[in-house]
Order: C-alpha cells, then structure tokens, then sequence
C-alpha cells in the first residue's frame, strides 16, 4: 500500500495555486513559502513563486483516516483530491519525487525476534537505533531504504484511544502481532521507470501497482534471514544445555565459525592438572555427539518471503 509522498507541481502560464486555505508556516529568503494543511495529520506544501513549483509532502492515508493500517485506494485519492479543491490546482500532473510502498503481515511471533534475525545483503548497508529497542531496522543504498518494523507497537505508543478504536474497528487487535515491510523509494523514476518521470496519477494505474508488488518482493529479498537450527520436537531434547548449544550453534553457522573445531580448542587450552588427555577424550566425545543431533533448518524461521508473497497476491 501506498503512504508517504513527496511530489512536485510544475506551475504552468496564469494557473497560480490558492493558498487562502493553508495555515501559513514560514517564508524563506529563497522566496519558498511553507504552509501546513490540516486534516487527521497535516501535510506540508511549499510554494516558491521564483521556480513556479509547489511541493507536497506527507502522507494523504493519514491526512485523510489519521493511520495507516489499512490502505484503500480510493480513501488516498480522496485524500489527494480533497487538498486539490482547497488549492484549486491539479495535483495528479505532479511528479512523483519519493513515495512509501509497503504491507503490514500479521506474523506470529514478535517482530522484534523476526527484524533482528535480518541482515543486510549485497549493497546494502544496516542502520538500528538503540532508543527503538528491536522495534525497527533500515536497510539502504542510494536509491531506497527498506524498513521491517513493528506496526502494532506504532499503534500502541503514537495514538490516543479514540483512534486505537477507530483502527481496532478496522481489524487491528492489540493481542496480535504486526510486522511492516516498507521500501521508501528515495529516486523512483530511476529505479523504476528507467530515469523517466513518474506523474502521480501513473502510480494508481493497474500496470504499475503490479510493478510495486513486485518490486516490494525484489528489494526483501536483498536482504539475509538469518540461519537457523531444526529444534527438536521433544522436550526431552531442550535442557538448558541444548539450548546454550543451539543458541552457540547458530551464531557461529551465520558468522561462518566452525563450533566444533572452537570448542575443541577451547578443550586443548585447559590445563592437564585440571583435564588430562582421557578427561579431554571424552569430553570431546560428548560434543562430537551433542552437535551431530543438531541440523540446519532447510528454511530460515525468520525468512518472510512466502508470507510476504501471499499477502501481496492477496491485496
């Protein structure tokens, strides 16, 4: 679904904007005005009579409804045509300078577990913050940035309870977990349309919805889900030991260490006073057997790709 825009009006000839709705915010000695539209959220418009353009930027989904957990097309376009009428101006002529395009998945665990099993791919670089504790993570290259991060929680901390009612009455409900996979198109007319410009009233079009689908697919899978071990099925088969030897099993098959040559080594580097050679024998037997139970899971538990799949087909 759509949601953050930023778009450019060239202004042609006599067609000059209306601005007698907006709520003015500051002038600029560049001679660029800035104003604030409001709605459920306010979008930003500047204005600048020296290069006749107007800017748009803000998101029309939480302009027009205040959230942006569900997306409705037609709702947008409301949200689009609503600020035309106040600026007396067509808007869908604009060029389309950056955009959001993503899908929230209902997943089952919580996303902060499924975000840090990710890594960046090839090209890539990974940006967290601390103060998002898990709740977020950016990956990004010139072009794009794509974000996983947790939709429920957003919910839960930035909105007040009339429209946490308002969303939960739109299939929100706060037990669940939400998880967002959302590319922000930095340069989209060059990543996606060949250096050409994207006209807003373009992105509605059935053609190119089934290119962001699409394309959404693609950039997830630039990134790395991090490997994980089969668990067993007995409980019987996850003492604490079990656990601490997955948990070590993992971190070194991602890091590319070989955890029974460390461990083995480990068993070398203690002194024959407190080990000698038959102690390390058999402890060595006891690893040998303990990591020959555990096997690499053929897919990733913290792999998206077909949920992401079947709910893109789906929207």
């Amino acid at each position: 679904m759509l949601d953050y825009i930023e778009i450019t009006k060239h202004i042609q000839g006599k067609n000059k904007p209306f601005l007698g709705h907006l709520q003015p915010e500051a002038v600029y000695s560049s001679g660029m005005e800035r104003y604030f539209v409001q709605g459920c959220r306010k979008m930003e418009i500047e204005h600048n009579p020296n290069t006749q353009s107007l800017k748009l930027k803000g998101s029309p989904l939480y302009f027009i409804q205040g959230h942006n957990f569900t997306y409705n097309k037609d709702s947008y376009i409301e949200g689009l045509k609503h600020i035309e009428d106040l600026l007396e101006m067509d808007l869908f002529d604009s060029d389309l300078d950056s955009f959001e395009y993503g899908i929230i998945l209902k997943v089952d665990t919580k996303p902060k577990y499924l975000i840090a099993g990710h890594n960046a791919g090839k090209g890539l670089l990974m940006r967290t913050n601390p103060k998002d504790r898990g709740g977020i993570r950016y990956f990004e290259d010139k072009m794009l940035q794509l974000k996983l991060y947790d939709a429920g929680r957003n919910i839960k901390h930035k909105q007040g309870m009339t429209m946490k009612g308002i969303i939960e009455e739109a299939g929100w409900n706060p037990d669940d977990n939400y998880l967002k996979v959302e590319a922000h198109y930095k340069q989209p007319h060059k990543l996606l349309n060949d250096g050409k410009a994207i006209r807003l009233a373009d992105i509605f079009l059935p053609k190119w919805e089934k290119r962001l689908k699409e394309d959404l697919y693609e950039q997830y899978q630039r990134l790395e889900p991090m490997k994980t071990i089969e668990l067993p099925t007995n409980k019987s088969e996850l003492s604490s030991a079990d656990i601490i030897l997955i948990s070590l099993a993992e971190v070194s098959m991602n890091q590319g260490i070989d955890l029974k040559k460390t461990l083995y080594e480990k068993i070398n580097s203690i002194p024959e006073d407190i080990l000698n050679m038959e102690d390390r024998k058999a402890r060595k037997r006891q690893i040998k057997k303990m990591l020959e139970r555990i096997e690499t899971a053929p897919k990733s538990m913290y792999d998206l790709s077909d949920l992401l799949a079947s709910a893109l087909t789906k929207n």
